[in-house]
């Protein structure tokens, strides 16, 4: 059982080979960044692969981890590893799931036995363990979907990052006004339900944000949809996100092993 963990910590890699130290059949190696998994996987297979989601201040997250992993070598199972106090890792999750299907996610505090489930479970060919099946961002994930169905959608979040008001998004977006008034009626309802499910922000870390960057009374939910967006940056300015949006990827189950092909491009701007 070969097992590959990416991590920008090395300690992290030390935990997964401690969990699983009893188990001669195992062994693992560590990719630091996720632009070096390429290199890894050539000449080599692993059956499961242990990911990160954030990389400190470079800017590929664990998604260019997955995505390498998922074209060049789709019979690896993927386990979305992470810290739970990460701001972005909700939608990582949504968008892990929705790109990739992940085998399994786990918690980096999740005891040796857990990870031992995991590992175990997908060296024995079963599901996996209830656990760390990710049920809610599975159900989830087509809210992703909802949030980047077009590129220029893409484009006014990441323009929201550093704006709220009308003109200053539809310039930097290279869209018309009226098209960013009709972005906010379509995604404040999206915002609104990651949030309620996921996030718990509370009105006044909103309103406080909010507030730094002024409110655009024409089109009032730019607020929010401002706030949320600045909270989430490092997703949004994911260069990732431009390959994904060029080319999602469709599951197809062969034998209980990921194949990916892509669909066209997409023509809902």
């Amino acid at each position: 059982m070969k097992l590959l963990v990416v991590d920008d910590l090395f300690s992290t890699n030390l935990q997964v080979t401690h969990a699983v130290q009893d188990w001669q059949d195992c062994r693992t190696k560590w990719v630091q960044y996720p632009e070096n998994v390429k290199n890894a996987l050539k000449g080599e297979t692993f059956d499961l692969a242990f990911i990160d989601l954030h990389y400190g201040r470079r800017k590929a997250t664990g998604l260019t981890a997955e995505r390498v992993i998922s074209d060049s070598s789709p019979s690896t199972r993927l386990v979305v590893y992470s810290n739970e106090q990460e701001d972005n890792r909700v939608l990582l999750l949504l968008a892990s799931y929705y790109y990739f299907s992940p085998f399994a996610v786990l918690s980096k505090s999740a005891p040796d036995e857990e990870i031992r489930a995991v590992v175990g479970a997908a060296r024995d060919g079963r599901q996996a363990p209830a656990f760390a099946a990710g049920g809610a961002f599975n159900d989830a994930a087509p809210l992703i979907g909802q949030l980047l169905k077009r590129e220029s959608d893409l484009r006014i979040w990441r323009s929201l990052t550093q704006h709220s008001e009308r003109n200053a998004i539809a310039s930097k977006s290279y869209v018309a006004a009226g098209t960013v008034s009709k972005f906010a009626d379509e995604k404040f309802p999206v915002v609104e339900d990651i949030r309620l499910r996921f996030l718990g922000l509370e009105h006044d870390v909103v309103r406080a944000i909010v507030q730094q960057g002024g409110e655009d009374v024409r089109v009032p939910r730019l607020a929010p949809l401002h706030a949320f967006a600045m909270i989430q940056a490092e997703f949004f300015n994911d260069p990732e996100l431009d390959e994904l949006l060029a080319g999602p990827r469709e599951t197809e189950m062969a034998g209980g092993v990921r194949r990916r092909r892509r669909f066209g491009r997409r023509h809902d701007r």
